[in-house]
């Protein structure tokens, strides 16, 4: 890996690329990021500048409503409890009309957008089962794996990194006498705007901790097929991609 990659340059440069904003009326835009969601459709945020001069993002209710409509029921009780711990780790309420949606101050508005961008793209990918299989949440079964396993954590990470911008972790493992520090991140649908994502967020939180902190990626590739690309970039830049067919090899290393 070349560690003098400015990654946060290089992220940024592919965002301004990838990018679009449109003025929808006089108090309201929105920006249209590169990132997909279970439709392969980009995702959208919109901000509504209000009369107080702080502003509302919000998701339009896209993501919620989109997964209801595919017959997904985010009201069973366990299903809602992990909806309410994701959105909760990234400081994001849910409307009476599902929209995923924050306010702010122009001063907090970058990274609230990019807290609510991760939040959609977080939703959106834990909670896309096929309506025709009975499957567990992915961020589930990679925390009884933990679990069953002995392997200690804390879940529901939040760093601050380089570039000031928070990124969230689904769980941690501090350093011990013989293992570096650990973060895991849980990918239920793999692909390479995923991997540019986990690349980009990466780079910018290890630059403010220890040189041998490692990132896990657990990538749910049970009866998917996972783009060798992606898997490939995230090994190019020293990020673990823990396939969960193979969860059984991780185990001596997260235990350490």
């Amino acid at each position: 890996m070349n560690a003098n990659i400015d990654y946060a340059k290089l992220y940024i440069k592919w965002l301004n690329e990838n990018i679009e904003q449109y003025k929808v009326s006089n108090n309201i835009s929105r920006i249209t990021l590169p990132f997909m969601d279970k439709n392969n459709d980009f995702i959208d945020i919109y901000i509504i500048n209000q009369k107080d001069n702080t502003y509302t993002l919000t998701d339009d209710g896209a993501i919620l409503n989109d997964l209801i409509i595919s017959g997904f029921d985010i009201k069973s009780k366990r299903r809602n409890e992990i909806l309410k711990s994701i959105i909760r780790s990234y400081g994001i309420s849910i409307s009476n009309n599902n929209e995923l949606t924050v306010n702010c101050s122009i001063e907090d508005l970058p990274i609230k957008k990019h807290l609510l961008a991760q939040c959609m793209i977080k939703v959106n990918d834990m909670f896309f089962l096929s309506k025709n299989t009975v499957q567990s949440i992915f961020l589930e079964d990679v925390q009884s794996y933990l679990d069953n396993n002995n392997i200690r954590y804390i879940d529901d990470i939040s760093i601050v990194g380089k570039s000031k911008l928070i990124t969230h972790y689904d769980f941690g493992i501090a350093k011990s006498k013989i293992a570096s520090e650990r973060f895991i991140k849980t990918v239920n649908n793999f692909d390479i705007n995923s991997a540019r994502n986990i690349i980009f967020s990466w780079g910018d939180t290890k630059s403010e901790r220890h040189s041998d902190t490692q990132l896990y990626v657990f990538i749910n590739d049970i009866n998917k097929k996972v783009s060798p690309e992606a898997y490939s970039a995230l090994k190019e830049y020293d990020i673990i991609p823990a396939m969960w067919s193979k969860k059984e090899n991780y185990i001596n290393e997260l235990i350490a």
